[in-house]
């Protein structure tokens, strides 16, 4: 037979309902039961709180009566037997204590001879009239002998005597009250038991203390009125009743006590026999006395506290409330919550029944998500939540397998595609925290030039601050194990640790090794954890050894990656080095480049006014680097005679010595001719000024040939008509030019002239003509290039090169020069460069194109040029001009270079923008700090070329 199933919601709806009526019933109950003592017990509490404000009214009022009499008992007047109506500051002082003291009724002081001086406050009419005193009377004192002599003083608000009396009926004898017994000589104020002031008809205290001498004692009169308006305030409820009494239980204050106000003692005693307050009346008890009682049918509550004054007086308060009272809200609560819980019954089922629908969603919801995640449906969708445990538990545990599973691909596919691992380690770090939850996470890689573990990625909430190096020298067999690939687990108890517990925060801390293919140790995973390791967090441990295992493999790959990577640029910066290196005119050229490319590239890369929307990403500038490097490779095809060429007729050497040696040939042919004339009778005198005048010419027109030859000064159109003419001269050649010559030397030279020769001094010759080699030629007509070579690669002709107007290159000779820049595009083009570096051989190639589209070698314009190309343009020109190690030029200053690019920049040369950024962020100075000299370190006016670069730029755009 098939069992029958019900559904969760009505399994959950019947089970609520049961216990739910089960639970109510005895909380009500309870709560009745409980709340009835809570209720019992703030009456008591309420009784002591009653007693603590009645203390703190009285202490309240009489703190400066206190402070009063400590202060008159130290005033000299005390000592005279009279009245002190010759002291103002003091009779000031003592009105000003009563107007500060509503309750305080009389002060006085009296002496051992039974005098007293008693001082009082005329506070109103009635004041007046039971005092007999005049209408402006302020303050009234009154003097009293033991002889009988009473005399009364009556003083205006001015304190100024306005009437006094004098009579001989005083029985008063100050020395037999207890108030003067019992002042003792020790300087503390002392307190009488409450009594009844004969004048005022009210109940009050007397306070006294000694004066300083010990011959007098001070006092005051203080009236219980305070507490008699306090206890009307400090009821439980409206039908509180109240009754404050003496040690003696004389009633002293009443409020809503069912008694007469003003019967006498005997009366009230006996009306309060009738009262609620009859049960603790002549009660002898220092603790607080609670009873309940039923008086007239009704349910009383009374409590009797004691009201401490001081040490030796004690008040009573008494304070009866009905039980009505007290407990009518708990009772009307109690009727409330039954018909609350009788009615929350009666809707309960279709409540509970729905909350069960909502409880049982989540399931419903994790069924479908573990059928997404069995067809590898990785969909990261909300997940349900529920305030059930083991529901929620079974969530977070389908999510963390979502998650992780998920995250295992992504990181499979990072180690097949992923080239940084800085990146990969924080995915691995966050992946690590999906698993576990571990408060601290950090991975860790070894470093194998410095044999020391830096942090790769720190995913912690808790801070690790031990140095993971310095824990594993100091403990031996943790690196042992780690080597051997073994999880280390260490609690902070344990030995390994012992040193280091001010700066621990974990409770446990697990190390797992990152071990590559040789099984060499490359990094280590530390795991901390705040609390005791869960069993479910040890269970994912194993999962984590699985997922670090892909991260070994991807480090390991990246790792690869990376060193390929720091060989080819080490490659490449070897070759620029080298290029540098070839010839001492190009300095450290390719290596300065770079850096001020970075420079004028970054500037533009936070520019936001001219280049808002140019930025660079990582890949880009990669790029840019590299590009800057290899910008002049093709110089490595440039002929190193050609780049050092110093002077005009240098080739591999300077051909001037061979012109030097025909010059000197004609000096001796000069002297042969003397000495043949000579020989033949000439005359002496005639010949031997032919034959000085002829040397001396050769000299002058060797010197200015040598002149000519250093290319340092412009030639004008008389120095090209000299050279013709020097280069005229004949001399004499008798040996076979093309004898122990190369066959290709001795193809371009032609047929032999027959021998003796005349020859030009200074000849420009068929062999001096050396033709392109075929693949050279094609390459530069392509039509792509601007830049277009001559009929020859070299014309080395004599008198073609001394002819050359300025400078020491002649018209081929520049173009071998110009040449670099179409064989570094040649070279990189040829170069299979990745898709994020392609743009190598544009940047790199077109350092020398200008804005306005006049440069070479493909005469492109701004519009065709990239920002890089253009910024790489900048760094050429000024790094070319401010170098201080070619020996063929002297090094400009930094006035002197921004001069020339201010004008490159304002004559379509340069990007001015770019240049603009250049002066603006100050490259110069930053590059001049590091490379150049402090004679090249000259001051510039910054403003002036940035005005005249902006209105170049507005003028323009």
């Amino acid at each position: 037979m098939k069992k029958q199933r019900y559904s969760l919601s009505i399994h959950i709806t019947n089970l609520f309902l049961v216990v739910t009526f089960a639970i109510g019933a005895v909380l009500i109950g309870i709560s009745y039961y409980y709340a009835q003592k809570i209720l019992t017990g703030t009456a008591k509490e309420l009784a002591y709180e009653n007693s603590s404000k009645l203390q703190s009214t009285f202490r309240q009022e009489t703190s400066p009566i206190l402070t009063s009499l400590d202060l008159i008992a130290l005033h000299p007047s005390i000592r005279d037997r009279r009245p002190p109506l010759d002291q103002p500051h003091l009779l000031a002082s003592i009105k000003l204590i009563f107007e500060r003291s509503p309750y305080l009724a009389s002060m006085f002081y009296s002496n051992e001879h039974g005098d007293m001086i008693l001082f009082r406050l005329i506070r109103n009419e009635q004041d007046s009239e039971k005092f007999s005193a005049p209408t402006d009377t302020a303050l009234l004192v009154h003097h009293t002998q033991a002889t009988g002599l009473s005399e009364y003083f009556y003083l205006n608000n001015e304190l100024t005597l306005i009437q006094s009396k004098r009579e001989l009926d005083n029985q008063f004898d100050p020395r037999q009250r207890h108030w003067f017994k019992e002042a003792k000589n020790d300087g503390k104020i002392r307190l009488s038991q409450p009594y009844l002031f004969y004048f005022l008809k009210a109940n009050g205290v007397t306070f006294s203390r000694r004066s300083d001498n010990g011959q007098a004692v001070i006092g005051a009169d203080f009236t219980l009125q305070s507490l008699s308006d306090q206890i009307s305030e400090i009821g439980h409820s409206d039908h509180s009743r109240l009754a404050l009494f003496d040690n003696q239980f004389r009633l002293l204050a009443h409020h809503q006590a069912g008694i007469d106000r003003d019967s006498d003692s005997q009366d009230l005693y006996q009306a309060l026999q009738k009262t609620v307050f009859k049960p603790v009346l002549n009660r002898i008890s220092s603790e607080t006395l609670y009873e309940n009682l039923q008086v007239d049918g009704e349910e009383w509550s009374v409590t009797l506290t004691p009201v401490k004054l001081t040490d030796g007086v004690q008040l009573l308060l008494a304070e009866a409330t009905p039980q009505n009272t007290l407990l009518g809200d708990l009772r009307e609560m109690r009727n409330t919550q039954i018909s609350f819980a009788i009615g929350l019954l009666l809707l309960s089922f279709f409540v509970v029944w729905w909350v069960a629908r909502r409880l049982a969603k989540p399931l419903i919801k994790m069924v479908e998500l573990t059928g997404n995640i069995a067809r590898f449906d990785f969909k990261r969708t909300r997940y349900p939540k529920s305030v059930i445990k083991e529901v929620a538990d079974l969530t977070d545990s389908i999510k963390l397998m979502e998650h992780t599973l998920h995250g295992l691909l992504g990181l499979l596919r990072e180690t097949a595609g992923n080239d940084d691992f800085k990146q990969l380690a924080k995915t691995i770090a966050h992946q690590s925290y999906l698993v576990t939850k571990a408060e601290t996470i950090i991975l860790y890689t070894l470093s194998t030039k410095k044999n020391a573990f830096s942090i790769a990625a720190n995913h912690a909430i808790i801070p690790f601050k031990i140095d993971l190096d310095e824990l594993l020298k100091s403990t031996a067999w943790l690196l042992t194990g780690l080597k051997k690939g073994d999880i280390i687990h260490l609690n902070r108890h344990d030995n390994a640790l012992k040193k280091y517990q001010d700066c621990l925060y974990n409770s446990d801390i697990y190390l797992f090794p990152l071990l590559n293919r040789e099984k060499q140790l490359v990094g280590v995973l530390l795991i901390g954890y705040e609390r005791k390791l869960t069993k479910q967090q040890a269970d994912k441990h194993a999962f984590l050894s699985e997922l670090l295992s892909f991260a070994e493999i991807a480090k390991e790959n990246i790792d690869r990656m990376q060193q390929q990577k720091d060989v080819l640029n080490a490659f490449i910066e070897l070759i620029a080095s080298a290029i540098d290196t070839k010839s001492p005119y190009t300095g450290s050229h390719c290596q300065r480049i770079p850096v001020l490319t970075n420079k004028i590239t970054q500037a533009a890369d936070n520019d936001q006014q001219y280049y808002p929307h140019f930025s660079m990403s990582p890949s880009q500038w990669e790029e840019l680097r590299l590009a800057a490097w290899l910008h002049d490779c093709g110089k490595i095809t440039t002929p190193e005679y050609v780049i050092d060429k110093a002077t005009k007729l240098e080739t591999i050497y300077d051909r001037i010595h061979e012109v030097r040696m025909r010059f000197e040939l004609l000096k001796m042919q000069a002297e042969k001719d003397y000495w043949q004339q000579l020989a033949k009778g000439g005359d002496t005198q005639q010949l031997d000024a032919i034959r000085v005048k002829t040397q001396q010419a050769l000299d002058e027109e060797f010197a200015f040939i040598a002149q000519c030859n250093k290319g340092s000064e412009k030639l004008d159109d008389e120095s090209l008509l000299r050279l013709q003419q020097i280069g005229q001269r004949q001399w004499t050649r008798t040996l076979d030019d093309q004898l122990g010559i190369s066959w290709v030397e001795k193809q371009r030279a032609g047929e032999k002239a027959p021998l003796p020769v005349q020859e030009t001094l200074l000849s420009d010759k068929d062999v001096h003509l050396i033709p392109w080699d075929y693949d050279r030629s094609e390459i530069a007509k392509a039509d792509e290039f601007v830049l277009k070579p001559g009929d020859y690669k070299y014309n080395r002709g004599e008198l073609y090169n001394l002819s050359i107007a300025a400078g020491t290159l002649n018209t081929e000779e520049r173009f071998i020069i110009n040449d670099h820049i179409i064989q570094t595009i040649t070279m990189l083009k040829r170069l299979p460069f990745p898709e994020h570096l392609k743009h190598i051989p544009e940047i790199a190639g077109n350092h020398h194109e200008r804005m306005d589209g006049k440069g070479y070698p493909r005469g492109l314009n701004e519009e065709q040029l990239s920002i890089p190309a253009r910024a790489m343009a900048i760094a050429d020109v000024f790094e070319a001009l401010t170098s201080n190690d070619r020996p063929y030029k002297k090094a400009k200053t930094l006035a002197e270079s921004i001069e020339i690019m201010t004008h490159m920049a304002t004559s379509g040369h340069i990007d001015p923008k770019l240049y603009l950024l250049f002066l603006q962020t100050k490259i110069d100075q930053s590059y001049g700090q590091i490379y150049l000299t402090a004679e090249q370190y000259t001051s510039i006016d910054r403003d002036a070329h940035i005005q005249r670069v902006k209105a170049y730029i507005r003028a323009q755009f």
